[in-house]
């Protein structure tokens, strides 16, 4: 991530308590103040890589996201907001560099709210802390499809709509299922987005490639279970239709694989990158 001071400046409210440093974008009320510092202590005891926490607030409550650096390369790299050899950022910096990128772009999303991290041996980053704002009223898809299974053709259609939506802003969300889409009580509202964090926020030079990964991801991560693949495919030819021309080869090739096999993060970003399925 380049230059970080037009990102503080957006995040102007420094939180500090033992050795964490939060940017927030609001003064933080006495409620969220209390549930930021038991949140900082509660990951001193723990080892754990990933945990998630609702901070509750007077007027807004929030969520926050935080995760464990494995190594001291990391840990270094973060500290100074440097690259990796192949210009990749660490994971946390990749989570806020494309989340602030589809939050300028407007896509449907929670707010980002503050990040930071706590500092640990030598000075070095320990936790990084995401923080964005908490949407009440929503469920994740795949919990809302568990008690609703009848409209999953709904959520389908939905779901298709917020990727197109994502696609025209240049954002390419490669963990797109239905555990990160959030859908509102209100059936009839949009569905938004989260978890930036395997994202690319440019365009690509394999579209039929990285469209065919997404839906066949999209399928294998849960819906499976709801519907069948012939169906799914019906689906999938329909909305194809009413999108520029895709080439169905290049797409085909990618959409099978992916229907069938977990791509994890590397794989997903040979098919952005090279537009191709590699596996090892």
């Amino acid at each position: 991530m380049p230059d970080t001071s037009p990102l503080h400046r957006d995040y102007p409210y420094t939180f500090r308590f033992l050795n964490t440093d939060l940017h927030l974008r609001d003064e933080p009320c006495h409620h969220t103040e209390h549930a930021l510092r038991q949140l900082i202590v509660n990951r001193r005891k723990r080892t754990v890589t990933r945990a998630t926490a609702i901070i509750p607030g007077s007027k807004q409550s929030l969520f926050a996201k935080v995760q464990r650096l494995d190594s001291f390369q990391s840990k270094v790299r973060v500290t100074f907001c440097t690259p990796r050899r192949n210009g990749r950022f660490d994971w946390p910096l990749e989570e806020l560099q494309n989340t602030l990128q589809a939050q300028h772009r407007g896509v449907q999303m929670p707010a980002l709210q503050g990040f930071g991290y706590t500092r640990g041996g030598l000075g070095l980053a320990q936790d990084y802390f995401l923080i964005t704002q908490l949407l009440e009223g929503y469920t994740d898809g795949a919990k809302w499809l568990a008690e609703h299974p009848g409209q999953i053709e709904t959520f389908i259609r939905k779901a298709f709509d917020l990727l197109d939506s994502l696609t025209r802003r240049n954002i390419s969300h490669m963990d797109f299922w239905a555990g990160n889409l959030m859908q509102p009580a209100d059936v009839q509202c949009p569905l938004m987005a989260i978890d930036f964090e395997n994202c690319f926020s440019r365009p690509t030079l394999y579209p039929s490639e990285t469209l065919g990964f997404q839906l066949g991801f999209f399928y294998h991560r849960e819906i499976y279970r709801f519907i069948t693949e012939a169906r799914y495919d019906m689906l999938v030819e329909d909305y194809l239709k009413q999108k520029p021309p895709v080439s169905m080869a290049d797409f085909d090739k990618v959409y099978q694989v992916s229907k069938h096999t977990h791509l994890g993060r590397k794989e997903r970003r040979e098919v952005f990158l090279q537009g191709r399925v590699m596996f090892g």
